[in-house]
């Protein structure tokens, strides 16, 4: 296989080859949950497709989907329920691929001052989130099923990832909303505070589908786009197969884009985002392969409890007509 890829690899750097330029932009900027397409463009398997891929960061899935949504980014990372919304305010986009299919999202604290570690600790805690923060979404979710609102807890706003972690280290703020395979581990490795985290699945038994590959409806209309699509979910299909059957070596390669992590952390990272890449529904399925059921469990319980828009179709929110099988190959 490693000979047919360096075949591969010449042919494609031969004279008068161009490959095609595919410009893919993230929900955030770097952690360990992105390691996967980073494994996808460093072991070759977008370029063994055609592809010259550029990973770009992100500010947030609300401004993101926005991109998306305008075509500015045709194709990006977004938190799912942040897309839903888009799409029920006619947003032309769609998720072609979920990575990550259940909720990582968690309470995220000093363990010297753990708070809100169970239900009756929500009210009155001070939350420290971002504008845009792909949690707001499933967290007014989680406030409306245990019969609360989210103006029950002291919302601060800040204005980046890292301006969350220090307002709870610096106890401005009693936890940050964020993904427990990420902020808490690493904060805890950096600082050498001990931290702790709460997800919202094991507190109420709220999830939601989470992380996606989205695209721009109207792009993906151009049959030369279509193709385009095909073989960078192919590629990163298998950088996902890759990663979750390598992780270490998967975390090796995303430190050389993301230097400020040590190995320790990446691999925490990658470790806990390989435990929520599939539902009951989708074992034994291709990865990033999603079931109609867990968007309609999604909507369901985001229109219920927040103020979705129900969509009687729930085809519009997603198509897996873009994946491959395993074992995510190039085309002949």
């Amino acid at each position: 296989m490693r000979l047919i890829l360096a075949v591969i690899a010449l042919a494609l750097a031969a004279p008068g080859y161009a490959a095609d330029k595919f410009p893919f932009r993230l929900n955030w900027t770097l952690y360990g949950e992105h390691a996967p397409f980073f494994v996808a463009r460093d072991k070759g398997f977008y370029a063994a497709e055609g592809l010259d891929v550029e990973i770009q960061e992100g500010s947030g899935s609300g401004t993101v989907a926005q991109l998306v949504a305008n075509a500015t980014s045709p194709v990006a990372y977004v938190d799912a329920a942040t897309m839903m919304r888009g799409v029920t305010n006619g947003m032309p986009v769609k998720a072609v691929g979920v990575t990550l299919q259940q909720s990582p999202m968690a309470f995220i604290y000093r363990a010297d001052a753990a708070r809100p570690t169970k239900i009756s600790e929500i009210k009155g805690s001070r939350i420290a989130i971002t504008a845009g923060d792909a949690s707001l979404a499933i967290f007014t979710a989680f406030m409306g099923k245990l019969g609360m609102k989210v103006d029950d807890v002291q919302m601060i706003t800040v204005a980046n990832p890292a301006a969350k972690e220090q307002a709870v280290l610096g106890r401005q703020a009693d936890a940050l909303l964020g993904y427990f395979m990420d902020q808490g581990p690493r904060m805890q490795l950096q600082t050498g505070v001990k931290m702790g985290w709460t997800r919202l699945y094991d507190m109420a038994g709220v999830t939601t589908l989470s992380s996606a590959i989205v695209a721009n409806n109207d792009w993906m209309k151009d049959p030369k786009n279509q193709d385009l699509l095909k073989r960078f979910l192919r590629a990163s299909q298998r950088g996902w197969q890759y990663s979750f059957d390598n992780r270490a070596e998967a975390a090796e390669i995303f430190r050389k884009s993301a230097p400020v992590f040590t190995q320790e952390i990446a691999l925490l990272e990658v470790d806990g985002t390989m435990t929520i890449i599939r539902t009951e529904r989708t074992k034994g399925k291709p990865i990033a392969w999603s079931d109609a059921g867990d968007w309609k469990d999604t909507q369901d319980l985001l229109s219920t409890f927040a103020k979705l828009n129900a969509q009687p179709d729930i085809n519009v929110y997603f198509t897996n007509q873009f994946l491959s099988e395993a074992p995510y190959l190039p085309k002949k």
